[in-house]
């Protein structure tokens, strides 16, 4: 073999083989640049921030949530005694009554809200898990608890006495 071809194959052996790094470390560039590795410009850094800063948002507490409870079973003060245990986990409690008439009675409960009382709904249906959650159109934010015939009460949150009595 003469020196010439020597040269060609050495020659098509390096150009090969810096082809081959440069793709990869363009594959790692690429993998990096995903994982999140490589610092980024002014555009997506801000983004991630927004997203942090929007899931870090506090959670509805029960003091955002006014509730009005109603009624449906025929049981004398159950809507009373719902109302003050709601009240005593921190619920805002605006009409206690019965039912209007006509009102057809759920078998256990029934959470009625509107679309800006979706998330109080939800947090009030975790006390009720066998409550029925109805959407409805009204446009406040308020909830509506019916209670029905097979409603099994909650209990009043204990409060501590002694620190009332000493003050």
């Amino acid at each position: 073999m003469s020196t010439a071809a020597r040269r060609r194959r050495r020659r098509a052996a390096l150009v090969l083989t810096a082809l081959v790094a440069l793709l990869a470390a363009v594959g790692l560039y690429a993998f990096a640049y995903y994982q999140g590795w490589l610092p980024g410009d002014g555009a997506s850094g801000s983004d991630t921030d927004q997203v942090t800063a929007t899931a870090t948002a506090p959670a509805l507490q029960p003091s955002d949530v006014t509730v009005n409870v109603y009624n449906a079973s025929g049981a004398v003060g159950v809507a009373g005694r719902t109302s003050e245990a709601l009240a005593s986990r921190g619920y805002s409690i605006d009409a206690v009554d019965n039912a209007p008439a006509g009102t057809e009675a759920p078998q256990v409960a029934e959470i009625r809200h509107g679309p800006a009382g979706a998330e109080g709904a939800r947090l009030l249906s975790s006390l009720f898990p066998e409550a029925v959650v109805v959407a409805d159109e009204r446009e406040d934010d308020e909830v509506d608890l019916y209670i029905g015939a097979e409603f099994e009460e909650i209990e009043p949150v204990a409060t501590d006495d002694s620190a009332t009595a000493t003050e």
